[in-house]
């Protein structure tokens, strides 16, 4: 036994010795080839190249029902504060019953505090001017053309007596689409004859025609018509199932153009479709991704202004208490969007960013100043390496990084020799702030 032992030992020693031996050799140094670096992908900014100022970025309050906009939440909305989202847009509804006017004021009164300008869109006008009577399809008399523009104007002096300040009224909210709850069917023809009836819309600028998907056969026709188009100041229309494309002829007449309503919600609002909390955060991140890249593109279009549906539902920047949200939180899709609405306030102007071929990213720049935004959307699923921005004098750079497990996440970048160097994660934005 003891022989036994002794060889057992002696086996086992010489295992040691071997199996050390061997990891000592694995720990030694090997050569290994270096990875490529990735070619730069060059992107030059030109200042000098400008586009259309933008007006502002924003969402609407809740339509009907008595739910509106809080303070705390107004104050989270459009305040510029950490935490804060910068809308500078508001959009609210004018009732066709006047008795439900007074829902609105104290919303209002709060976007005013903020400088925030207010849309004010109608559904249908009331009823009693209406050929079916009803607050539910139909259309508007020709010989109550009149009156409706009176009482657009009752409300804008109603809402002004009461300290909520309306900048802009719409005729309609989407004329060329037919649904089964409070609306009003306009051809454009009807909305040409309306623009040309007796009376004036005073007290507001005037938006027309807030088609459903940007018609530019609907737009243009009233654009065509000289005495109408000038009565409107801003070109106005939504991108459900289209539009997203440059307006010609209402850059021409130098008319703004805003994108006054637009969302996404994994279709959740479909009947017998999945709830929104059932989604995994990944699924919901790509969709703000989505919705991002439709207000890159609506900015290269040199539209001027874009308004995102309910402000606070919790598919959207606020949370409403429903779907697992806590009522007046904000969401990360509201801090998606801030990506824009915070940093590119009214009066900046959008200017040229000459890109690389075969370039993935959406990217705009924007200026006043002496401070230049870039906001850089990578929707894809890898990472983009390498990115140089040349063409500005640049004094400081800070970049502000979402992705799906990341909000706004600050860093300050070097420069050398007036160029920023950045590589951009898959599926995410960042919004680079560059003093000058």
């Amino acid at each position: 036994m003891k022989l036994f032992n002794n060889r057992f030992k002696l086996l086992y020693g010489s295992l040691f010795l071997i199996i050390n031996a061997s990891c000592q050799k694995n720990e030694i140094p090997t050569s290994s080839t270096p990875e490529t670096p990735s070619p730069a992908k060059i992107f030059i900014v030109k200042p000098n190249s400008k586009f259309q100022t933008i007006t502002g970025f924003g969402g609407a309050n809740r339509m009907w029902g008595t739910q509106s906009l809080k303070p705390s939440e107004a104050t989270k909305a459009f305040g510029l504060d950490e935490n804060q989202l910068g809308l500078s847009l508001f959009r609210v509804r004018v009732s066709s019953k006047k008795e439900e006017w007074p829902i609105i004021v104290e919303a209002v009164k709060e976007a005013n505090k903020n400088n925030v300008k207010v849309l004010a869109s109608p559904w249908s006008p009331p009823a009693n001017l209406k050929n079916n009577k009803s607050d539910i399809r139909g259309h508007l008399l020709p010989e109550n053309y009149k009156a409706f523009k009176d009482y657009l104007n009752e409300f804008i002096v109603y809402m002004n007596s009461n300290g909520a300040k309306i900048d802009v009224i719409s005729i309609q909210n989407e004329p060329d689409w037919k649904p089964n709850y409070e609306s009003c069917d306009w051809t454009s023809d009807e909305m040409i004859n309306f623009l040309n009836a007796p009376g004036t819309v005073k007290g507001a600028k005037l938006s027309a025609p807030e088609s459903l998907n940007f018609n530019q056969t609907f737009t243009n026709s009233i654009l065509q018509n000289p005495n109408a188009s000038s009565q409107i100041d801003i070109v106005s229309g939504h991108i459900y199932g289209g539009g997203l494309a440059k307006f010609p002829l209402a850059e021409e007449q130098k008319k703004e153009i805003w994108m006054t309503e637009f969302l996404l919600n994994l279709d959740t609002g479909n009947s017998g479709a999945a709830k929104w909390n059932t989604y995994s955060e990944a699924a919901k991140w790509a969709e703000s991704v989505k919705m991002l890249v439709s207000v890159h593109d609506a900015m290269k279009n040199n539209w001027n202004a874009y308004i995102w549906w309910y402000l606070q539902r919790y598919y959207s920047f606020i949370g409403d208490g429903e779907e697992g949200t806590v009522n007046g939180e904000i969401l990360k899709r509201g801090y998606a969007f801030s990506h824009f609405s915070k940093f590119i306030r009214p009066g900046f102007v959008r200017i040229d960013l000459e890109e690389p071929s075969n370039n993935f990213l959406k990217i705009s720049a924007y200026q006043k100043d002496n401070k230049t935004i870039i906001v850089a959307i990578n929707p894809e699923g890898f990472t983009i390496k390498n990115i140089q921005l040349k063409g500005l004098n640049v004094k400081s750079a800070t970049t502000h990084l979402s992705t799906e497990t990341s909000t706004l996440k600050k860093e300050i970048k070097s420069i050398n020799d007036n160029i920023i160097t950045l590589d951009i994660p898959p599926t995410s934005v960042v919004t680079l702030v560059i003093e000058n």
